[in-house]
């Protein structure tokens, strides 16, 4: 596992560092990639995929996940707080990666500049964890794509996961279901409370935390929140863009089992698509 551009992400903040482990505290990572793991064999498989770039690769989980596959891949973020995480999850995966014969490169970058970081041309660039939405803006969202198909090799292949915003939007929805989480630093409860604003959502990320035997000692929660305002992105504008942006055979699933998108219904959606 090796650094590219953007210096060691040991560098980052303490604070910063935190966080990232809050996320990784807030997914519940076993199950998640447990199911989507087949979706994603499926489509490398048919896609002919070695060698693959995640962008907003958050703590590494996909990427080391992916390595452990004997696959090449290089996890890019903005964030070093994140990536100094991802290092750590990288670590704890670095004897199943070189058992593999798959390597894993942290970079730092955002959208945008994935071709001025001399990455590519990769068999498939993935953008998962709502990390899309992060845009700055509408107007980012066609160079951010023209990056993406930038350093992807002709017939390469596009996966994106986001929340669903049609439903969200459609349905004014305001708060997304509590996740709770037990470990032994406590109880922590996490909740994401949205507001709408002109081509955007808001979201505040409100974590509760009681330290272990807290309850015994009648100790009150303690509360933390941050906010971030993320870009709207319903499926129709998605499908412009990547058309525009040069890509083709568009499909929108509403799950990891191949169902087909239900705009109004589903929770997340997940894009595939292949760059012409």
């Amino acid at each position: 596992m090796t650094f590219g551009s953007g210096g060691a992400a040991g560098s980052a903040a303490g604070e910063g560092i935190e966080r990232a482990a809050d996320y990784d505290r807030f997914v519940d990572w076993p199950k998640r990639l447990a199911r989507e793991a087949p979706f994603f064999r499926r489509e490398f498989d048919a896609h002919d995929v070695r060698s693959v770039i995640d962008v907003g690769a958050g703590s590494g989980m996909h990427a080391a996940m992916w390595a452990e596959w004997g696959l090449d891949v290089t996890a890019v973020d903005p964030d070093l707080s994140m990536l100094a995480q991802a290092e750590h999850n990288a670590a704890e995966a670095a004897d199943a990666i070189a058992a593999a014969r798959g390597s894993l490169e942290l970079v730092a970058g955002g959208f945008g500049e994935l071709a001025s970081l001399g990455l590519g041309p990769a068999d498939a660039l993935t953008c998962t964890g709502n990390a899309l939405p992060h845009i700055a803006g509408v107007t980012a969202l066609p160079p951010t794509l023209r990056d993406f198909a930038a350093v992807l090799r002709p017939g390469g292949l596009l996966v994106l996961h986001l929340l669903n915003h049609d439903r969200l939007i459609n349905g004014h929805i305001r708060v997304i279901p509590p996740k709770i989480r037990e470990d032994q630093d406590g109880t922590w409860v996490f909740l994401r409370v949205m507001d709408y604003l002109e081509g955007g959502i808001r979201f505040d990320f409100v974590t509760l935390h009681r330290p272990e035997g807290g309850w015994e000692r009648n100790e009150p929660w303690q509360t933390e929140s941050r906010r971030s305002v993320h870009t709207a992105l319903p499926s129709a504008s998605l499908v412009a863009a990547l058309e525009g942006a040069g890509f083709g055979d568009i499909a929108l699933y509403g799950d990891h089992e191949g169902a087909a998108l239900r705009p109004d219904a589903d929770e997340s959606v997940i894009v595939t698509a292949v760059r012409l």
